[in-house]
């Protein structure tokens, strides 16, 4: 996979796409969400539940207490071998190198033309061992990536624990408070934030990352079906709410934790969807990397700057924002643009839409066509948009 930008296949995925359904796959802990009282939808090959009490009180909890929600749908592959950093630095634009033993952190990957691919967090357990938590969307395709780039005398092996493990996340101001509470004090005092390890849970090895993409605190759980039964029933135990794709999704999104490809489509690179700050040109010895993606990233159009950036759309009236939406200058009421993702947020009490808009049209007067009518917005850079959001309920 060696980085050429060949104008016939530049915007060929590194990963061959996969079309139709990934998996047809029931969570191993459905039966609790249905105790639970689950409203459940088939979303990214998998029954999942949209929501439990209701998406905006999930949201409220989530802001004031703790939630804990399945994320069993998302990839999960463990890599082990003296090779496995080379094959990393070789597909990602992020650089492993940089990467402390006991560190989780976010990473990207680029097409061939530099476009994005998949976001995913990485966790480094020792110098051979890494771990790869991906979306819904990706998984396969970056799992078969992998194991294409993995040579004929390698020692590299790749897991997919999908089918064999669940994956929850607890979150929210109180999350280590409850769990000590629910667990007792190992997690919170054996996982700082930022970092990701091996304890043992239940008699059962599990990895914990303190590790969160709902702008709270928050620790990922990677454990055995068993092992989460029991964490789900003890975290529910001392008050702490489950939430649904739904909320997940809006908070994900006040957060500004982007999934991809739905939220990052062609052509959008990292510097389109602010993403520049993982992508490193420079490995940490000073070296000039090659990664897929690196020459084109490195073009002149690239170090001109972007003639779209991602932004988020405050709705200043009635109506919500859903991807697909037009965007139009106010004045000209020509389509600059379409929403790419939509939500309702509690903690703005505000509709809020996700374009990336042409710069030049980025100090102009926009609206926003819903169903219910135009909008004017209020534009946002993404990073601040949590900040904003708490500042108008204060």
């Amino acid at each position: 996979m060696d980085d050429n930008t060949d104008q016939d296949n530049s915007r060929t995925p590194i990963i061959p796409t996969i079309g139709g359904a990934l998996r047809t796959n029931v969570l191993a802990l459905a039966h609790l969400h249905m105790k639970a009282n689950w409203h459940p939808a088939p979303v990214h090959s998998f029954t999942l539940p949209l929501w439990y009490r209701g998406t905006y009180d999930e949201q409220v909890t989530a802001r004031t207490k703790s939630v804990i929600a399945d994320r069993s749908y998302l990839g999960r592959f463990y890599i082990t071998g003296e090779d496995t950093e080379a094959l990393l630095e070789k597909l990602f634009a992020t650089d492993p190198r940089r990467m402390s033993i006991g560190n989780i952190g976010p990473a990207i990957a680029c097409n061939q033309d530099g476009t994005i691919f998949d976001i995913v967090a990485w966790a480094k357990l020792d110098s051979n061992r890494w771990v790869i938590i991906t979306g819904p969307r990706t998984q396969t395709a970056l799992l078969i990536a992998l194991q294409a780039a993995v040579g004929p005398d390698s020692d590299i092996v790749i897991r997919d624990r999908i089918e064999e493990s669940v994956l929850l996340h607890v979150s929210g101001p109180t999350a280590a408070k409850d769990l000590v509470s629910a667990l007792g004090p190992t997690i919170p005092e054996a996982v700082p934030t930022g970092e990701a390890h091996e304890i043992l849970l239940g008699g059962y090895r599990a990895l914990v990352a303190r590790y969160s993409d709902t702008g709270e605190d928050g620790y990922y759980l990677l454990t055995s079906p068993e092992v989460g039964e029991h964490i789900w029933q003890q975290m529910l135990s001392v008050g702490t709410e489950p939430i649904g794709l739904a909320a997940s999704d809006a908070l994900r999104l006040e957060a500004n934790r982007l999934e991809a490809p739905t939220e990052t489509p062609a052509p959008s690179t990292p510097a389109h969807a602010g993403l520049n700050h993982l992508v490193d040109f420079v490995a940490s010895d000073g070296i000039k990397r090659d990664f897929v993606g690196s020459n084109s990233l490195r073009s002149s159009d690239t170090i001109a700057g972007p003639e779209r950036l991602l932004r988020a759309l405050v709705l200043g009236d009635k109506g919500l924002a859903k991807k697909g939406d037009p965007l139009v200058n106010s004045s000209t009421e020509q389509p600059i643009a379409a929403c790419v993702a939509g939500i309702y947020s509690s903690q703005g009490q505000v509709s809020i839409g996700f374009a990336y808009i042409p710069t030049d049209q980025l100090t102009e007067q926009l609206e926003i066509v819903t169903e219910s009518g135009k909008s004017t917005v209020t534009i946002i850079a993404p990073e601040r948009l949590l900040q904003v959001l708490k500042t108008r309920t204060n």
